[in-house]
């Protein structure tokens, strides 16, 4: 397989640290720790309406600003899912209820002035991403220049949140679905715009899943679909390769987690997050939390209780073996983020990018 290199590497910012001896995965030369902004601050989940739309998620994100519900400002970013209403309202409605101000920032299909794109971000506490189709969503936003107002916000304090493409989309990249014919924005939209049941499970899953966490599930269509995961770039606010729905099988019959090692092997410098789809990266400066939704299950045994759902860290050693260890519930940032050391030699785009873009191509503006 060949890879190309990618068309911009704007690389995480940090500070140069030395390898602690806490990190939790080893740091060889061409990657160093990562030392944070203490402006920082995030919630990166495993799926996006699945954990958005639960009490936990969304009190632990408003928990984070520091600030009351009723003085507080959540800007809505549903470009991954082509703006379509019934995704935003899952992922927001209980911020609402809370008493948060919810608007919305709509750009997958038309263009919006800059000032209107700046003035949106300027006054949100939190960006809130909704999962879906990554690289159309990073795509356009580059398109349109809001990549750059939105690493601003996230370096300003803003807390920048998300789940599945809106986890991804704060990092280096990610392994995600984008190849999933099901997540391109005509064959999305038409769906929508012929179903229309409000309850129907359709709309309000960004992916589609042949596997729950507890086997297959019974009203999904089994049969694999002919498609593959590709590693995306995202904004590159943080370091990482990240992949959400660790513990899932999606359309295409293949385990995630499975497939997140073979991505690994491809991408042997970068270090790899894997997260459960009930489960969440917390971010506060150089402080972390792996968050585990109550009552859910996921790929992390818990001491003869079942599996709950957890974090991932993997990396590729010197023989080429990729290697996982459990993430700590919590620590510091420095010791679990590490950045590659040269970027512009050691970090690669998939070569099915292009295939991707070509069969889900941004509107004509």
């Amino acid at each position: 397989m060949v890879l190309v290199p990618p068309r911009s590497i704007l690389g995480s910012s940090g500070l140069v640290a030395s390898a602690s001896k806490n990190s939790i995965a080893p740091c060889p030369p061409f990657r160093r720790p990562y030392v944070p902004n203490p402006s920082l601050k995030g919630i990166f989940a495993g799926s996006g309406s699945s954990s958005m739309s639960t009490p936990y998620m969304a009190e632990v994100v408003v928990r984070l600003t520091k600030q009351e519900p009723k003085n507080i400002s959540l800007l809505y970013i549903g470009t991954a899912t082509y703006d379509i209403a019934k995704f935003r309202d899952k992922q927001t409605n209980l911020f609402s209820e809370m008493g948060v101000t919810v608007e919305s920032l709509d750009v997958a299909n038309r263009s919006v002035p800059r000032v209107e794109m700046e003035e949106l971000v300027d006054k949100a506490d939190i960006i809130l991403v909704s999962g879906g189709n990554t690289l159309y969503a990073v795509d356009r936003w580059e398109f349109l220049g809001l990549d750059e107002l939105l690493r601003g916000a996230a370096h300003s304090g803003k807390v920048m949140a998300g789940g599945s493409a809106g986890a991804i989309c704060w990092f280096d990249g990610g392994h995600s679905d984008s190849g999933d014919p099901d997540t391109y924005r005509l064959s999305t939209l038409k769906k929508f715009e012929s179903n229309s049941d409000p309850s129907s499970e359709l709309n309000t899953e960004e992916s589609s899943f042949v596997d729950n966490g507890n086997g297959p599930n019974d009203d999904e269509d089994t049969n694999s679909k002919d498609w593959g995961y590709v590693r995306v770039e995202g904004l590159g606010i943080w370091p990482g390769l990240v992949c959400p729905h660790y513990d899932r099988i999606q359309s295409n019959g293949v385990q995630r987690m499975a497939d997140f090692d073979s991505m690994m092997k491809r991408h042997r410098y970068e270090l790899g997050i894997g997260i459960d789809h009930h489960a969440a990266l917390e971010v506060d400066g150089d402080d972390f939390r792996i968050l585990s939704i109550p009552g859910e299950t996921g790929s992390v045994d818990a001491d003869g209780d079942g599996k709950v759902p957890g974090a991932w860290i993997k990396y590729v050693d010197s023989d080429g073996t990729v290697r996982s260890k459990i993430c700590p519930g919590s620590g510091k940032v420095t010791d679990l983020l590490q950045m590659v050391e040269n970027p512009q030699k050691h970090i690669f785009l998939d070569e099915k990018i292009e295939l991707c873009r070509k069969e889900n191509p941004l509107p004509r503006d």
